[in-house]
């Protein structure tokens, strides 16, 4: 039976750098523990550049934010602004889960998981805003931050 988890919320932006700015004088003071750790990183899906950073929360759930040359995400922006884009579960035997809820009549936007080009174990697919009262959802392989990195979750 995979171990799933609660992992993150991911906020959509126009300038990582500032966000990533901001957010740490907030941090600092609301959740120092938080502020102390950030994963950044940069890939590209389906042929698109995403570069985004995460406040690792050693006690529960983290903060992510990312930029995105896709299409769809830029359309997003225009039309909302800078926003909260996602929450994610992470499981340590994707597939299985992706098959369970599949199983289960769950929707999602697509069965085949797609990865960042430099990660190319973390793969992932969403449960679409539709089925989730608004909100998008994503099912990701498990992973650990190591040397600051994100790696395979292997326990």
């Amino acid at each position: 039976m995979p171990r799933l988890k609660f992992d993150h919320v991911s906020f959509l932006v126009r300038n990582l750098d500032q966000a990533v700015q901001d957010y740490q004088q907030m941090l600092d003071v609301l959740d120092p523990e938080q502020a102390k750790q950030i994963v950044w990183d940069e890939g590209v899906e389906q042929g698109y550049k995403l570069r985004w950073a995460t406040f690792v929360n050693p006690n529960g759930a983290s903060l992510q934010f990312f930029e995105s040359e896709n299409p769809n995400d830029l359309k997003l922006l225009e039309k909302y602004g800078e926003r909260v884009h996602h929450i994610a579960f992470t499981s340590d035997e994707i597939a299985a889960t992706v098959d369970e809820l599949d199983k289960a009549g769950v929707p999602l936007t697509s069965k085949e998981l797609t990865s960042p080009s430099n990660l190319p174990w973390l793969k992932w697919t969403f449960v679409p805003p539709r089925k989730a009262h608004g909100v998008l959802i994503e099912v990701a392989q498990r992973y650990k931050v190591h040397d600051g990195k994100w790696v395979k979750d292997e326990q």
